[in-house]
């Protein structure tokens, strides 16, 4: 399974600027909605230079003796209880976000309630992201109004979504994340990443990384039409 963003291999001549500041922006999310993890973090920087001094200090008036050591340890309960990282998403309500559509207007997932949806969010920045399109526009052809999809391109332009949208050659519908506050929301981290929301909202299950048209549509038939 390929996926983009977290690791550290990803191609630099696929974009790695958004790649990293995909990355940056939604670790700026993750804090600014959790202000305790933005102290915490904050602390840490502060101590981490303060003993930084206090060892340049040392090495420089005692060469003879060993240079300290500093751990920083974080425990399970020095962060927040909402944290993003607390666990699945599966059985919460999807984000009602709203969200500019590529062709123009908002949209939300709210407006989509009363059908099953597959959400995938994606880059034209990432790799697996563009080679997975086609599969996905194939089991939506497949299906027809049986099931909503919708696409989110997260921290992309309209220019850059628009194009990967026409080189792909998706018809269903494409939205903007530009700031990732709605992958932030989904605790997304690998790209791509596809949840399978129900009629009545509930995400019912994700799946980081591409995926293949087969075996989305085996995700399909077993969480949303069985």
């Amino acid at each position: 399974m390929y996926t983009c963003v977290v690791s550290p291999l990803f191609p630099l001549d696929y974009g790695t600027i958004d790649a990293h500041r995909y990355r940056h922006e939604l670790l700026m999310v993750t804090l600014r909605r959790h202000p305790l993890l933005l102290g915490i973090a904050a602390s840490a920087v502060s101590l981490a230079a303060a003993m930084g001094a206090a060892a340049g200090w040392q090495a420089t008036h005692d060469h003879g003796r060993a240079k300290p050591e500093v751990e920083l340890h974080f425990r399970q309960g020095d962060q927040d209880a909402s944290s993003l990282v607390n666990g699945p998403v599966e059985g919460r309500p999807a984000t009602a976000t709203s969200f500019e559509k590529l062709d123009g207007g908002l949209g939300s997932l709210r407006a989509l309630r009363g059908r099953p949806v597959v959400v995938n969010f994606f880059g034209s920045w990432c790799v697996p992201c563009v080679k997975e399109m086609p599969a996905f526009e194939s089991v939506h052809r497949a299906l027809g109004d049986r099931v909503a999809f919708l696409g989110l391109a997260v921290t992309d332009s309209a220019k850059n979504a628009k194009a990967m949208v026409k080189r792909t050659g998706v018809t269903y519908e494409i939205g903007r994340d530009p700031a990732g506050t709605i992958a932030a929301s989904f605790q997304v981290v690998n790209m791509p990443s596809t949840f399978l929301i129900a009629a009545d909202g509930t995400i019912v299950a994700s799946h980081p990384g591409a995926l293949s048209a087969g075996r989305l549509r085996a995700l399909i038939e077993s969480k949303l039409l069985r």
